[in-house]
């Protein structure tokens, strides 16, 4: 049979089925009924015709049971309507496919409603600060501490010693004999920050914690103990270990259970969620408590350089919610920004200069590398603190879309900072290498001569632009 002959009856077929159905068929039953469809068989023989009707499936019953009544009818007038010599057999098959899509409309409206098709800006967007909420396990670990030690990452920034300092308050409001463990030569200005003259300095820690025995241990801005450098052999002794971090990091190690939320533009904010929460819940024998304004300074100083000021892709409203609650507690916004952020040694402009120097431009300048060797630093009398900010001048250069800021730890192993301007994901570049962090801001260890970790970088960062 011809196909384009078969559709065209079929087409045709339906049209007078359908008026028949509106004007000649008296039936009540059949009053609501829709013809969707009509399938010829190969010799014309038999006539499928779908049909549908709104109502349950009672209504349905009747309907099919006056559209059979009708069938005879139906048959004998469409044969005459259309000149058939032989009309073919009319067989009603219920089309459920109007049904189906209602049920398929409202299951995408109903995820629609639950953000299932927004991107993950939109869903940040709507994210609240109260939806980062602590879990129930960390929060009764910390109530049943006992003498706890709060260790941020090696080469600290502000949102990892903010978070330690002010979790540190947290936990002596508990009742906890608690300690943060520090590093030498922390970025400049953390050093005053509230609570900081406290800390206990990585090179201590083998005595204190011989006398102390500490029971717990706590990771801020850090997920792995591996990724406390010098401190790591002391931590791998905790039996018991939590973690607050808002990024995740690939690793040799497994992470500490604790919270791990990406969603969070800093380890502040969710530190001040933990603070909030036990504040409000601190556990038997204990008086509830708000945030201090220290805890709240300590806060705002991972808050505003983890943002880079409010100006980096991972501020959202919850930022800003953030922050006028830490406001509200009295905190000096201006000496905070003005003591943690864009602050350089003598010894650091000096090493700023020389790193300036090493800047080269890949990919039509479309990528930019940078280097901090050992030379640079015993020429200068920098540090690796005093780089803390250099790769944000990288990002800075208009046209730049990508950097790999280098900086030397040891002869042959080099700490890479990562960055994007613009759209992309870095942080794919430095799961490669056992790092991490989020798609904007990444970093990982890679081990080798300059030039050939230089090269490699360049590489896997060329691949990731449009």
């Amino acid at each position: 049979m011809d196909p384009y002959r078969t559709n065209k009856l079929n087409h045709s077929i339906l049209k007078v089925l359908s008026d028949l159905l509106q004007i000649a068929v008296k039936d009540p039953r059949v009053g609501f009924v829709t013809l969707n469809q009509v399938k010829l068989n190969r010799d014309h023989s038999v006539a499928e015709v779908y049909w549908s009707v709104l109502g349950d499936a009672e209504e349905r019953k009747t309907s099919f049971a006056g559209l059979k009544k009708a069938r005879g009818f139906l048959q004998s007038r469409l044969g005459r309507t259309l000149g058939m010599r032989h009309a073919p057999e009319l067989r009603f098959m219920y089309d459920d496919t109007v049904e189906k899509g209602m049920e398929i409309d409202g299951l995408l409206d109903e995820l629609a409603e639950k953000g299932e098709f927004e991107s993950e800006q939109d869903r940040l967007r709507r994210l609240a600060l109260d939806d980062l909420v602590p879990p129930t396990e960390l929060l009764d670990g910390l109530r049943a501490a006992a003498k706890v030690w709060v260790v941020p990452h090696h080469n600290p920034d502000p949102d990892a010693v903010g978070s330690a300092l002010a979790l540190a308050e947290v936990l002596d409001n508990l009742g906890c004999m608690v300690r943060v463990v520090g590093y030498s030569e922390p970025p400049l200005g953390l050093t005053e920050l509230p609570g900081y003259d406290r800390v206990t300095l990585c090179e201590e820690a083998e005595q204190v914690f011989a006398e102390e025995q500490p029971d717990t241990l706590v990771l801020v801005d850090c997920h792995r103990i591996d990724r406390t450098g010098p401190l790591e052999d002391i931590l791998d002794r905790f039996t018991t270990r939590w973690c607050i971090d808002h990024h995740l990091v690939s690793g040799r190690k497994s992470p500490e259970p604790g919270w791990v939320e990406p969603r969070s533009c800093s380890t502040c904010t969710l530190v001040h969620q933990v603070a909030t929460a036990l504040g409000r819940e601190p556990g038997p024998g204990n008086e509830p408590f708000g945030l201090s304004v220290t805890m709240a300074t300590n806060i705002y100083a991972g808050l505003i350089n983890d943002t880079g000021g409010f100006r980096f892709t991972n501020t959202h409203p919850l930022t800003f919610e953030l922050a006028r609650r830490l406001a509200e507690c009295g905190v000096d916004t201006a000496w905070v920004s003005r003591t943690t952020m864009h602050r350089y040694r003598r010894q650091g402009l000096a090493l700023l200069e020389k790193v300036l120097a090493t800047f080269t431009y890949h990919q039509q300048g479309r990528i930019l590398t940078a280097v901090a060797d050992q030379a640079m630093l015993e020429e200068t009398g920098g540090s690796l603190g005093d780089t803390e900010g250099f790769v944000n001048i990288a990002t800075a250069v208009d046209g730049v879309e990508r950097v790999a800021f280098i900086k030397e730890l040891e002869p042959g192993l080099w700490r890479a900072s990562l960055r994007v301007r613009g759209s992309g994901d870095v942080q794919q570049v430095a799961a490669r290498y056992g790092g991490g962090g989020h798609k904007q801001a990444a970093g990982c260890t890679l081990a080798g001569e300059r030039d050939e970790v230089l090269a490699t970088l360049v590489s896997d960062l060329a691949a990731t632009l449009d």
